[in-house]
């Protein structure tokens, strides 16, 4: 699926609001493609929405913005990653996994039209997943999902 929010993301793209925090006048740095694996935890399918603009903001959050439809996957553990971009893409995401320190739970929001994206998946495999954003956001991408080969 593409969704046309920001010129440069093919793909699957998905823009939800800026974790606290994180948030600034410029955009965040770079996140280079990750493939990882894992147990599905958690999942959720989450319709589209609109936000309206903040006025006198900068960036995207003083434009209008569509949230696109989106599965909210949790996996656990994950695989293909180290705990340090784990921690990154959860942070960008939101995301703070109950628990012990030591935890290999991960938060993905997969941008897609289709409720019913992983029915019948007990793990997932994400090729090509990517966040970017500014003050405004954060847009999640991927290129592909494909079968855990652990599955």
């Amino acid at each position: 699926m593409r969704v046309p929010i920001l010129a440069g993301i093919a793909v699957s793209t998905l823009f939800t609001p800026l974790a606290a925090g994180v948030a600034g006048a410029a955009p965040l740095p770079p996140f280079e493609p990750v493939d990882v694996c894992g147990t599905i935890v958690s999942r959720a399918w989450v319709p589209a929405r609109r936000v309206p603009r903040i006025a006198g903001a900068s960036g995207s959050l003083g434009r209008d913005r569509e949230f696109p439809a989106h599965a909210r996957v949790e996996i656990e553990p994950y695989r293909g990653i180290d705990g340090r971009t784990a921690a990154r893409i959860n942070a960008l995401l939101g995301f703070a996994p109950a628990g012990a320190p030591g935890n290999r739970r991960l938060l993905l929001l997969l941008p897609t039209d289709d409720p019913a994206l992983l029915d019948g998946r007990t793990s997932i495999c994400v090729v090509g997943f990517r966040i970017s954003g500014d003050e405004g956001g954060t847009w999640t991408s991927y290129a592909r999902l494909v079968p855990d080969p652990v599955e």
